[in-house]
């Protein structure tokens, strides 16, 4: 009767799993790779280099948080897309009617297949922004400012694609 019993526990055990992530990944276990496509930079205001920065930051999230595998083209999960607004606009103003504060903001299209799972395919536009004293140049705050802003970016698309929440 022990034997009994005992396989009994072992095979509900067994086949009673329970998926747990302290990231939060929601990925398929089908889902082994992801590549991410190069994103033209189409913004009105052109920095250079923007958008191999903002590809290699998101190949980065998606490697560091996730065992995937990054493929050049056609991965399971793929990202393109492209920068469509780096805009700078003054935000406050000062009794003189001059800026007090700027506003950075920058959007990125991102156009997410699922190649397992086609129902989770999507286009969506992303923007964040990043304000800072109008006595300060572009130059000036663009290494900090793109990273605040990039790093919210980011998390927002792993989110919506591979944690889901």
């Amino acid at each position: 009767m022990k034997k009994i019993l005992f396989i009994i526990f072992i095979t509900v055990f067994y086949s009673c799993k329970i998926n747990y992530s302290f990231t939060g990944i929601n990925i398929g276990k089908n889902i082994k790779t992801f590549s991410v496509s190069y994103f033209p930079n189409n913004a009105s205001l052109v920095v250079p280099g923007i958008n191999d920065e903002f590809r290699n930051l998101l190949i980065d999230k998606i490697t560091q948080s996730t065992n995937l595998e990054q493929v050049k083209a056609e991965g399971d999960l793929s990202f393109e897309g492209e920068i469509t607004d780096y805009n700078i606009q003054p935000v406050s103003l000062t009794a003189g009617q001059t800026a007090a504060m700027n506003r950075l903001t920058i959007s990125v299209k991102i156009i997410y297949t699922n190649r397992k799972k086609d129902e989770d395919s999507f286009t969506k536009t992303y923007s964040y922004y990043y304000d800072y004293p109008a006595d300060k140049s572009r130059v000036e705050i663009q290494d900090e400012a793109h990273q605040v802003i990039f790093e919210q970016i980011l998390n927002d698309i792993f989110n919506d694609t591979l944690a889901k929440w």
